[in-house]
């Protein structure tokens, strides 16, 4: 039985990646120089298999990388355990070696607790208390520089990095990685944009002008064209370009969900695409995220979806038309409090062009929906 060729819902790796070859190229070279970088994107859009991607190429030259998410971190004792836990595991070393080089580079004396799941991988935690939780803090921070200076190249990912501000360790964290210099790479990833900016933008906060910003675009359709219909011919199966465009106008190019119409369309489909199993998959796509964006719709005020409805209508430019806000019945105030609100709840996004939605299905389903 032929697999399917096409993969999502987890980061992308090896075969079913997709370009970004000079984006690939351009972050390893700012790994190397040490930059610590900023990486922004909307959900979806395939960051961290980028991110992954590169730094897998790097591991021929021996950079070994941490990654923390800290999406679900609430408190500052398991930001210590949880990034303690990942630099312990990226030793790849067994458990005693591991615990006598901690022993040996943490100032604090805390006792160092190692668990074992029921296949036998420890995972390992810190005993901390009230006194000694601020040095304990500090003393993981600076292991990734302990790393360095031990002859080991290290880039520590944060994924999520926007969350740090809940944690309010914004400002240590600042303080105690800027003496790392570029000997420890560290990358700052993110998909709520809005936070993001505030908190590298703002020359009150911490982290103010102290990273390069590295924008991630959308994957033009000649690569996926390229991409898809390689791996139909492999399986045997033919998809003709117009289908691809179809895709790519629906998906903006986004990595995962190209990938997820891909899938679904190669399963639906026993020799060749036609127009009845591209509408069959397009409706399924869209029945599979309808909760999602109802949620998403019911969660933004009445004037909000006004301006959704005029930034479709007017193709994100030139938005202030009198006659659109009087169609919507909205006045020019109420529509730029509702433009930046949406801003803010990271739905739509403004560049030079104008205005757009950040999730093009969630466009697409607006637009035939409401």
């Amino acid at each position: 039985m032929i697999s399917n060729p096409f993969y999502y819902g987890g980061a992308v790796k090896k075969e079913h990646f997709c370009n970004r070859v000079s984006e690939i190229k351009e972050l390893k070279s700012d790994i190397n120089a040490g930059l610590n970088t900023l990486i922004y994107a909307p959900r979806r859009f395939g960051k961290t298999s980028f991110v992954l991607k590169a730094l897998d190429e790097l591991k021929e030259q021996n950079i070994k990388y941490v990654f923390l998410d800290l999406m679900y971190l609430s408190t500052i004792d398991e930001f210590i355990n949880k990034y303690f836990n990942v630099l312990a595991k990226s030793l790849e070393e067994p458990t005693d070696k591991v615990v006598n080089f901690f022993k040996s580079i943490l100032k604090i004396r805390p006792n160092i607790n190692v668990n074992f799941d029921a296949a036998g991988t420890p995972s390992f935690s810190l005993a901390l208390n009230s006194e000694d939780k601020t040095k304990a803090l500090e003393d993981v921070l600076n292991i990734p520089l302990s790393f360095a200076e031990s002859g080991q190249k290290i880039v520590v990912v944060f994924d999520e990095f926007q969350e740090i501000s809940n944690l309010e360790l914004e400002a240590k964290l600042r303080s105690i990685i800027q003496y790392h210099s570029d000997k420890v790479a560290y990358i700052f990833m993110g998909s709520k944009k809005s936070m993001l900016h505030a908190m590298f933008l703002d020359k009150n906060r911490p982290f103010y002008k102290s990273v390069k910003h590295f924008k991630i675009k959308e994957i033009k359709e000649e690569s996926w064209s390229e991409f898809i219909i390689s791996k139909f011919a492999k399986t045997h199966k033919e998809i003709e370009q117009r289908y691809i465009s179809k895709i790519v106008e629906f998906t903006k190019g986004f990595p995962y969900y190209t990938q997820q119409f891909a899938y679904e369309l190669w399963n639906s489909t026993q020799n060749q695409v036609d127009d009845v199993i591209f509408e069959k998959t397009l409706k399924m796509i869209l029945e599979r995220e309808e909760d999602l964006f109802a949620v998403e719709w019911d969660n933004i005020t009445q004037n909000q979806k006004k301006a959704l409805k005029i930034i479709i209508g007017k193709n994100g430019k030139n938005l202030y038309d009198e006659q659109y806000l009087a169609k919507y019945q909205i006045k020019t105030g109420s529509f730029q409090t509702a433009l930046k609100g949406l801003i803010q709840k990271d739905i739509i996004d403004k560049t030079a062009d104008g205005y757009y939605f950040q999730d093009p299905l969630f466009e697409f389903w607006v637009s035939g929906n409401r």
